[in-house]
């Protein structure tokens, strides 16, 4: 960041002062526009005695004296404030510039990069902050040069230098949020973090509210909802003259008000905020498996426990299906429906596993030789391993083998779900199960989704 020169950092005072002396006298200006027009001399020489004072009071030395040495003992500045963790607390403000990043994943204080200062203290010393919010150019503020410790500003605050100086340094401490004895309060929580369990040694720590970041995120959330452009293509979307135009809607989004019917009281941001804080989500972590289906090195078939519980849904269905008697399409068709969701799973289960799991990996397991050569179709690229390339290439009389196994472990789970008519599930229902793969193999190679490729 450079400094500016010292005429344009002056004239930047100037604007804030003749800016805030016309906002404070808009009313008394305007009545007397109106008391010179009929000539009411009394109200004319009333209106300029307060607009005389009003004026001496935004001078340049008796407005920087008043911020010096009262508004900037009755306001604290931060970028987590004290009271947003409660009204009434005491404590100081602090200004904190993150030295590190966090992990991907989370947010925090170091997501952002404008951090925007916060303010909280007596409202009558608020115009303080409003002079250290003042526009300097486009992207730059009075308490950007401040903070900055620019030479220009450090001259321009009063007409003596050293007076200057000085006002400028107590500035630059209140918004640098330099403290030499940090002070609580007995409103502000503790978090005690113990570092030696054998000492008892522990660090206290005091949370503050992270002002500053939920001042960013209320600010990005009001821009998404109520833009201009958001609201044009709202109004939009039912004129079938206007362009239609794509904007975003967020749901369920949670607020907390602070400071109640005060927000003020809280602090510059609140104010601005109306009290309204937007949370973000604080949901507990999703975990996951790294598959969906995982086989057990010690498992001898990829028919088994785990998959009946991975494609537990699907098997309902077929239980399902088998329990209503009646010989009608939809119950035949809800069966064939079934059924081919099972062998979904499976397909899927035995894709994931041939796509992600490395060459050769089956040389570990347990598994079947057929189910081997299916699951593991990299291993025959392998050096050493002509045999196992061999015994793939060499015939397809393995796919018939799985089909057998597949449906064998269907009919098992059909005798234990039913176990008074277990010995209805014989050589038919077999041959049944083997069709339905077979048919479905085949859809899946049509598809060029070869199931045993």
């Amino acid at each position: 960041m450079n400094d500016i020169p010292l005429e344009l950092a002056s004239n930047a005072v100037k604007a804030f002062l003749a800016s805030q002396y016309d906002k404070k006298t808009e009313t008394e200006q305007k009545q007397l526009a109106k008391a010179v027009e009929s000539n009411d001399l009394l109200l004319i020489s009333t209106l300029n005695e307060k607009l005389t004072i009003a004026k001496d009071k935004y001078q340049l030395d008796n407005w920087m004296d008043n911020a010096a040495n009262k508004m900037a003992n009755q306001i604290s500045f931060g970028t987590h404030i004290s009271k947003g963790v409660h009204s009434g607390s005491k404590g100081d403000n602090i200004s904190f510039e993150p030295q590190s990043s966090l992990p991907d994943g989370i947010v925090g204080h170091q997501s952002i990069n404008n951090h925007k200062l916060d303010a909280s203290g007596n409202a009558a010393a608020l115009p303080l902050f409003s002079f250290f919010d003042f526009d300097v150019d486009t992207d730059k503020k009075i308490m950007d040069y401040i903070i900055y410790d620019s030479d220009s500003f450090k001259s321009c605050l009063s007409n003596n230098k050293k007076l200057s100086a000085q006002y400028f340094q107590i500035f630059r401490t209140l918004l640098t949020g330099e403290i030499s004895v940090p002070c609580s309060s007995e409103y502000n929580k503790q978090v005690l973090w113990p570092t030696n369990h054998k000492t008892d040694a522990y660090i206290c720590t005091i949370p503050l509210y992270p002002s500053s970041l939920t001042n960013s995120v209320y600010e990005k959330i009001q821009h998404i909802q109520y833009s201009n452009d958001v609201k044009i293509a709202k109004k939009n979307r039912f004129s079938s003259s206007a362009e239609k135009t794509p904007y975003v809607t967020l749901l369920d989004i949670a607020t907390v008000t602070i400071g109640g019917s005060n927000p003020q009281g809280v602090s510059r941001h609140m104010s601005k905020q109306g009290g309204r804080n937007y949370l973000l989500p604080s949901l507990p972590s999703i975990i996951k498996q790294e598959r969906a289906f995982k086989l057990s090195k010690f498992a001898n078939s990829i028919f088994s426990t785990s998959m009946e519980y991975n494609a537990r849904e699907a098997i309902q269905s077929i239980f399902k299906s088998i329990k209503d008697t009646r010989n009608i399409v939809d119950v035949r068709d809800a069966r064939k429906s079934a059924i081919e969701g099972v062998l979904y799973q499976i397909f899927a289960a035995a894709e994931d596993i041939r796509t992600t799991m490395p060459a050769g990996w089956s040389k570990d397991y347990e598994l079947d030789r057929v189910e081997k050569l299916w699951l593991d179709p990299k291993r025959a690229d392998l050096e050493g391993e002509e045999e196992f390339k061999a015994e793939r290439e060499q015939d397809d009389a393995w796919h018939s083998q799985i089909v057998h196994i597949f449906a064998r472990w269907l009919n098992t789970l059909m005798q234990a779900e039913f176990k008074e008519i277990a010995s209805n599930f014989g050589d038919a229902e077999h041959l049944d199960w083997e069709h339905e793969i077979e048919d479905m193999k085949k859809r899946y190679e049509r598809a060029g989704k070869g199931v045993f490729l």
